[in-house]
């Protein structure tokens, strides 16, 4: 990374307003382009910038909304009112990153509310995967399916068997009792909790009871199987084993790519409310605010942040897939991505792919002219 300071900001994510925006704002109130009215317009929509992505979570009623919350630790989502609940009206969905909670393969009514949701921003979480079908890979085919249809991402759960491993681990006296029948045979020992729990296969019935009461059948059945295949599992690893199985994991690095994008996105919003400001700031007796608005949008601040931007459009997500990090390598890799993105500018994808390739463009001829000295 380059030790220049305007670079090092070029580079700074923030997640929001930087140095450069603040110091404009300033400007604009007090400073030599005072232009108090454009001063308030600039600071509100550097505002509606800075606030937190907004998550809704939502689906039909018993899909396990909360409890997906819960293993989420997603303090700031929002839980919609059910989907289908009679007599209600159907919950507003208008937050920047959706998440769609089915408790089964897709009904009719989820294919109703998921079509009318936007592609970009809405995730579905199958809950309850372990509930559907018989194996792990209905669950899968369901999700499969799901993706297929819907075009949106997917992902199976078993959101109950995560927060269970968040708040606790599996003790000893469970992983004792879990042992003593690794060498069951019958196909229906772990089937329901009933027949786990039957006092068919053993006198243990009490213990056996308790320890599917803290990590439900999907744990046990998991537990049992491990612990088959290795005996010596300690407590830890174990819980590691149930979490990793849970699905959880999967689902929160998708919802932060998403979370991360949907503010990138912002961002080349409120670059474009800042030219459309700079536009109608122009005119007799108007002050310097056109001008410092166009030296803040040409200056690193403003380029990095519509580097993002374009790197996270819908139009172009594909191109920028190969990335490990937005950041280049060196002067040659910001330049080799320079000429990437222009030839996306030259070409005849759609006029939204071309400007955020624009973006990326000179986004990246800034950052090569930082990183090599250049000075261009």
């Amino acid at each position: 990374m380059p030790t220049d300071s305007a670079a090092t900001r070029l580079v700074a994510e923030q997640g929001g307003p930087a140095p450069e925006l603040d110091q404009l704002i300033a400007n604009l109130r007090t400073g030599p382009g005072t232009d108090p009215r454009v001063a308030e317009q600039v600071a509100a929509a550097a505002s509606a910038w800075r606030r937190p992505v907004r998550i809704q979570v939502t689906g039909r009623a018993g899909a396990g909304k909360s409890t997906l919350l819960q293993a989420l630790a997603l303090i700031s989502a929002e839980e919609t009112t059910p989907v289908d609940e009679p007599g209600h009206p159907d919950p507003t969905l208008d937050a920047d990153l959706l998440v769609y909670v089915l408790s089964s393969a897709l009904q009719p009514g989820d294919r109703a509310v998921l079509s009318r949701l936007p592609r970009d921003r809405t995730v579905v979480v199958l809950n309850k995967a372990d509930a559907v079908g018989s194996r792990w890979a209905d669950a899968e085919a369901a999700v499969g399916q799901c993706a297929y249809e819907m075009g949106m991402a997917t992902l199976p759960v078993v959101s109950e068997l995560a927060v269970r491993t968040r708040s606790g681990t599996p003790s000893q006296e469970d992983l004792t009792t879990l042992r003593r029948h690794t060498a069951t045979t019958d196909p229906t020992f772990t089937l329901t909790a009933e027949l786990f729990c039957s006092p068919g296969f053993g006198p243990d019935t009490a213990e056996r009871e308790a320890v599917i009461a803290r990590w439900g059948l999907f744990g046990v059945s998991t537990a049992v199987s491990a612990l088959a295949r290795d005996p010596d599992l300690g407590p830890q690893t174990m819980r590691q084993i149930l979490h990793a199985v849970s699905g959880i994991d999967a689902v929160h690095t998708l919802l932060h790519r998403r979370y991360e994008r949907s503010a990138e996105q912002r961002g080349g919003d409120f670059l474009d409310e800042l030219a459309r400001l700079a536009a109608r700031a122009g005119g007799p007796g108007a002050g310097r605010a056109r001008d410092l608005i166009e030296d803040y949008l040409s200056g690193d601040e403003a380029l990095w942040t519509g580097l993002r931007a374009g790197l996270a459009c819908p139009e172009v997500l594909h191109l920028a897939a190969g990335y490990p990090s937005p950041y280049p390598a060196d002067a040659d890799d910001a330049i080799a991505r320079a000429q990437r993105w222009r030839a996306v500018v030259s070409s005849d994808m759609p006029a939204t792919a071309r400007r955020a390739a624009l973006r990326a463009h000179n986004g990246y001829v800034r950052l090569f002219e930082r990183m090599s000295s250049a000075g261009l």
